[in-house]
């Protein structure tokens, strides 16, 4: 129980024996009650004491226990604030050090992962060591980590990671029942997000430091991932994701909420006539109104479909089932 603020095992016990007596008690009844031997007793009580845990009488050197919102609080305070100046010196060593020059066939330039735990575990640790910002291509199939047990991108996210994250198309099919739940929850924590039709690859690039690569085809029976911290090889990946990310769509709004339902028979006419390649003023011909009309109806179908260009509205309005 104890054991976060250095307490060791016969300490903690001695200490809770003593609070549960309440009074003060004589060294050897409690060394009868807890089964230690005096000598090793007389060494948990003075440490205890110098933690000022427990308090020992001059007249008889009977002992009793501090109670612990008195003695423990203050105890937990000081290592509070000794983890949190650790975790300062952490991160200015982190950010002092240059890039490891490491060679491209030397230890440590890449490590291959084999199997779902070790990938799933590496992740983890890659995302809770970001400390500015995590850019990543996602594809389906999930391979170690789901979606709903990425509580690494959450606790990033809150402590203010930037995330960049293009999904694939595919993750986005309506028939997939978690996925607009997730990008809502996602863009509430502050991710930006972009849809592609297919990305190369899984990636993970923290820090623009190093990367977790996962291969879309897998040879082997169990998945592997490739570490990679050789720089090169990272700005390389980082040239890929940001050409991604260039080409990629923004995921729009009307991913992220409820449908708003079929468009009118007048609209979907447009949308058909707009998807055929028809001008605005062939269009307005067409439906015999005003190209005015026309262009604020487009208007009015790109901001239902949460897109901003045509080219945009065409891939919405099929995913949407508008055509």
């Amino acid at each position: 129980m104890f054991e976060t603020i250095g307490m060791e095992a016969g300490q903690e016990r001695v200490y809770l024996a003593l609070l549960s007596m309440g009074s003060e008690v004589h060294p050897g009844e409690l060394a009868r009650a807890v089964d230690v031997p005096a000598h090793e007793l007389d060494r948990i009580l003075g440490a205890l004491a110098g933690g000022g845990l427990v308090h020992t009488a001059a007249d008889d050197g009977s002992v009793r226990a501090v109670p612990p919102d008195i003695a423990l609080t203050r105890q937990l305070v000081d290592r509070i604030d000794e983890l949190r100046r650790m975790h300062l010196q952490l991160a200015k060593l982190a950010h002092e050090l240059p890039d490891p020059a490491i060679p491209v066939d030397g230890p440590g330039a890449t490590e291959t992962l084999r199997g779902r735990e070790a990938i799933a575990g590496r992740y983890h640790q890659l995302q809770r060591s970001a400390r500015e910002g995590i850019r990543s291509l996602a594809g389906g199939p999930a391979i170690a980590v789901p979606a709903e047990e990425n509580a690494g991108q959450r606790e990033a996210l809150a402590a203010g990671v930037r995330y960049q994250v293009v999904y694939e198309r595919a993750l986005l099919d309506p028939d997939v029942a978690d996925a607009p739940m997730l990008l809502e929850q996602w863009a509430a924590l502050g991710e930006e997000m972009r849809v592609a039709a297919e990305v190369p690859f899984k990636l993970v690039i923290i820090d623009d430091r190093q990367a977790l690569l996962v291969p879309r085809t897998q040879p082997y029976a169990e998945p592997i991932a490739v570490h990679v911290r050789f720089g090169p090889i990272v700005g390389a990946l980082i040239w890929a994701f940001e050409k991604v990310w260039e080409s990629a769509l923004p995921v729009p709004t009307a991913l992220l909420t409820p449908s708003p339902g079929p468009l009118s028979d007048e609209d979907r006419r447009l949308l058909s006539l707009l998807l055929a390649g028809y001008t605005d003023g062939a269009i307005a011909s067409q439906l015999g109104v005003s190209l005015r009309t026309v262009q604020r109806r487009v208007g009015h179908l790109l901001e239902l479909a949460g897109v901003r260009t045509r080219l945009q509205l065409g891939w919405q309005a099929a995913r949407l089932k508008w055509i």
